[in-house]
């Protein structure tokens, strides 16, 4: 499923890659665009958010009401939720497609010759090959952008023919002392001229190499200035997410009842929420430092859109529950 949706994206970034000449740049259009067409499910989810700040005093009221009563607890919170038009479960379709969207931009991004320029399988493979003949140091989990890398490396030094054929010399003489079962995987009659120029994708960013993995160079400060940016926009997601949600909590204990708010000393729900706020960036961190930095300015460029479309939709969601109060 993963590598459909990869599949998919890979014809929208590929279309943007032409218009702009840049991978840098048709990673930030594709994050806007995806952003833009998540907007309906982001503005159903704000609203139901607010909604469902709305019944937290009378859900916690039944809560504490019929904490000895599971059977009874489970029809009132049901009544309620249908009563308000709302479902336990209306935040499951969000978290979904983001789960989605995760993996299926990690795999575009690991393996851009495959999903972004569609290239032909049998052809990545002997050119890994040829690659890793060259430097064994290339036998990683990011093949496709090491031959992306190399590639670029031959194009600076001006002498892809010359590489070329001194590749496919070694190559020859790699599959006179390989065993015959290996015999289909040689590269002596494939001629990797055929794929340079579509492997020869544009990376630079601002001086800042996409292709580059962290972790494989880490006395590089460059390849660290995404990865930070990301950390920054991340903590200041949380931190509007943890404002929101304590001045939410303080409307709350103003309106609860002594025993009720006695109760909520301990609630597992909010423990739950706050260790998923701060669980999601530190495994999206972990994973952009030993990813290509392609990743890493995708969600630094959604950590951001995130934070301008929260910011406003709260302004504007706000509006309207005063506009509706005051009519």
């Amino acid at each position: 499923m993963l590598a459909f949706f990869a599949n998919i994206f890979g014809y929208v970034l590929k279309l943007l890659y032409n218009i702009v000449g840049n991978y840098g740049w048709a990673i930030i259009l594709f994050s806007i665009l995806v952003k833009v067409l998540m907007l309906p499910i982001s503005i159903k989810q704000q609203k139901t958010l607010k909604k469902n700040e709305k019944i937290q005093n009378e859900l916690k009221q039944i809560q504490f009401k019929y904490k000895n009563e599971p059977e009874k607890l489970n029809q009132e919170m049901m009544a309620l939720y249908k009563r308000e038009g709302m479902s336990p479960f209306s935040g499951c379709l969000s978290s979904i497609v983001q789960i989605i969207l995760l993996f299926s931009v990690f795999l575009l991004v690991r393996q851009p010759l495959t999903y972004m320029e569609k290239m032909d399988q049998d052809a990545i493979n002997k050119m890994t090959q040829i690659v890793s003949s060259q430097d064994s140091n290339t036998k990683n989990a990011y093949q496709e952008i090491a031959i992306i890398q190399y590639v670029k490396n031959l194009k600076k030094e001006n002498s892809v023919s010359e590489n070329i054929e001194n590749s496919g010399e070694q190559n020859n003489n790699n599959t006179e002392n390989s065993n015959s079962e290996d015999k289909n995987n040689n590269t002596e009659n494939f001629d990797i001229a055929k794929y340079v120029e579509q492997a020869n994708l544009n990376m630079d960013f601002f001086g800042i190499d996409l292709s580059q993995v962290p972790t494989k160079n880490p006395t590089d400060i460059k390849v660290l200035i995404i990865p930070i940016l990301y950390v920054i926009s991340s903590f200041v997601s949380i931190r509007i997410s943890m404002v929101t949600t304590k001045k939410k909590n303080n409307e709350e204990k103003k309106l609860i009842t002594d025993g009720t708010e006695q109760e909520e000393k301990y609630n597992p729900s909010e423990d739950m929420n706050k260790t998923m706020v701060w669980m999601m960036p530190i495994m999206s961190v972990t994973i952009a430092i030993i990813a290509p930095l392609g990743l890493a300015l995708y969600w630094l460029m959604n950590n951001v859109l995130m934070i301008i479309e929260r910011l406003v939709l709260n302004k504007y969601l706000n509006k309207e529950e005063e506009a509706e109060t005051n009519a």
